[in-house]
Parts: C-alpha cells; sequence; structure tokens
C-alpha cells in the first residue's frame, strides 16, 4: 500500500508534498478512495506542483481550497490547481465515495506551443486556485464520465491516461477564463498569504520536535502573531498552535503504524512533553487512544 494511501504524507525540502505516483516513470496517482470523519488523511493541508481532480461518487463533502471551503455532492468534480494549499473535510457522519486523480501537467506539455499556450496560463494562474463543476452544470458529466474512464479503464496504459488528460484538460481550458475570477481574492492577497503560510507550515515541517512557540511560527512567516493567526485560521480552519498539534499527531500515528517504538518514545521524537499529553492531544483528533490506534493498524 501506498504511504499516502495510509494518510501519510511525504513532504518535499519546500515544503509541497511529494506524490507518490502509480509508476515512479510516470507522474500520475489515481484512486477510488473514502472519506470519514476522523480518518488520517481529513483535514491535512498539503499543496503539490500537479494538479488534483476529486468526483464524488457517493455521499457528500467538501474540499478547503485556499481558504474557500467547497461543498461537494456525489456528481460534483473538482479541479485543483497547482501550487494550491488544500484538503479534504467530511461533511457528514457517512462515509462518502470518491475518485482522485493527481496527474503532474507535463503530462500534457507534448510541445513548447502547447505548453505555453495551453498549459501554464492555467497552472500559474492565483487568481483561480480551483473550479467546481457542480453535477447541474452542462459540462460536469462529460468531466465526470472521463474520471471514471480514467480510473476504471485507464490505470496501467500512459498513453490511455494520457489522452483521457487531454480531454479533462480541454474541458477545464473552455471553463477557466470565466470560472472563479469575481468570486476569489485578488491575486496579490492570494499570493502574499499563500507564500507565508507555506513559509510557517514548512518550518513546523522541520521543527516540529522542538518547542515551539506562536512567534516562532509567526517569524518564520515574516507576519505578526496576530496575522499568523488570521493565516491560519482563514487557510486551514485550525490556529497555528492547533495546527502544530494536529501535525505531531499525524506524526504520531505513522509510528504507531511502522515502528515498535514505546509510546514514551514516540512522544520524544515527534515533541510532546510526556505521552500522556501526547495520548491526550491524540485522541481530540483521532478519537482513539494511542494504543487503541496501534491496536487496529497491525
Amino acid at each position: 500500500m501506498a504511504e499516502r494511501r495510509k494518510g501519510i504524507i511525504v513532504k518535499r525540502k519546500d515544503g509541497s508534498e511529494i506524490v507518490k505516483y502509480d509508476d515512479p516513470s510516470f507522474p500520475s496517482y489515481i484512486f477510488d478512495g473514502y472519506l470519514v470523519a476522523g480518518c488520517g488523511w481529513e483535514r491535512v493541508p498539503h499543496y503539490h506542483e500537479d494538479v488534483e481532480i476529486v468526483s464524488v461518487k457517493g455521499g457528500e463533502m467538501a474540499y478547503m481550497v485556499e481558504g474557500t471551503c467547497v461543498n461537494l455532492k456525489s456528481g460534483d468534480t473538482l479541479f485543483v490547481n497547482s501550487g494550491s494549499i488544500h484538503y479534504s473535510l467530511s461533511t457528514t457522519n457517512k462515509v462518502s465515495r470518491y475518485l482522485i486523480a493527481i496527474l503532474n501537467p507535463k503530462i500534457i506539455c507534448s510541445s513548447f506551443a502547447v505548453e505555453q499556450k495551453a498549459v501554464r496560463p492555467i497552472v500559474t494562474d492565483k487568481t483561480v486556485p480551483f473550479v467546481h463543476f457542480k453535477k447541474e452544470d452542462f459540462d460536469a458529466a462529460s468531466i465526470y464520465q472521463l474520471m471514471i474512464e480514467m480510473e476504471h479503464d485507464c490505470k496501467g496504459s500512459e498513453f490511455l491516461i494520457t489522452k483521457c488528460f487531454f480531454e479533462i484538460w480541454d474541458i477545464i481550458m473552455r471553463r477557466f477564463t470565466d470560472a472563479y475570477r469575481l468570486h476569489v481574492r485578488s491575486m496579490e492577497e492570494s499570493t502574499g498569504h499563500n507564500s507565508r503560510l507555506k513559509a510557517m507550515m514548512l518550518y513546523i515541517d522541520e521543527h516540529y520536535t522542538e518547542r515551539i512557540s506562536l512567534s516562532d511560527i509567526a517569524s518564520a512567516g515574516g507576519v505578526s502573531q496576530s496575522l499568523c493567526n488570521q493565516i491560519f485560521n482563514r487557510l486551514t480552519e485550525k490556529s497555528p498552535i492547533e495546527y502544530l498539534m494536529h501535525y505531531r499527531s499525524r506524526k504520531v500515528a505513522d509510528l504507531l503504524q511502522t515502528s515498535d517504538m514505546s509510546m514514551a518514545e514516540i512522544a520524544d521524537v515527534t515533541g510532546f512533553t510526556g505521552a500522556s499529553y501526547m495520548a491526550e492531544t491524540f485522541k481530540k483528533y483521532y478519537n482513539q487512544s494511542p494504543r487503541e490506534y496501534k491496536k487496529a493498524h497491525k
């Protein structure tokens, strides 16, 4: 099972996610997944250079993209643009099913002209971090069907994935010019807060094992503590310290699945002051004690 499928997100030195492609030689990840409140991959802010396309097969869920909560129902598809900070979240107490395709745009850069005229104008436009194809929209059925085809018929075939990706991109291009420019923040504000949050997330990635204060996190982003709180709350729905505690808890979950370390050892290497405080914090996010979680995931 690939690391990402267990909810473990691996990152580069710049803080962006390293997507675990289905084939290391071809940059695509296609998966039939599920989402339920409290699962390890819910509410985990991240970003990557790949574009992400999600089609909901059943139930309801949501994606937070650059601080905007996009509610999704069965038949909807969401395109998340390159570099946009995003995460999935459950909106009900039921399981939702979805198809996800994470694709590197270079797959369809068949020539310099195609890259410059069709691909780069979209992936570099930070004013449109996402496009929501609602089930009732005129083009939603087409992109949804292509997602079904990509998952059912194309996996393992680089040619068929590329063909489907071109067809999906054509739909996105036709929508893109008037998609959401009137509904998103200005480019200056979006880019500024995006880059500051990425810097602060990266600082936490690199220093979560140490004692970190709100002042330390804010300094990493070059902002005041007040603005630091505003940026985190707007783009992640967590305070900076809550984000840090959730991040440490995810590291605990990783070690519970992959190591035989004692609870005290895990607490020590994940930045907690003790096993009891680690257990209290962990249960807040996973609704289980670390011991219960480890037993369930053996």
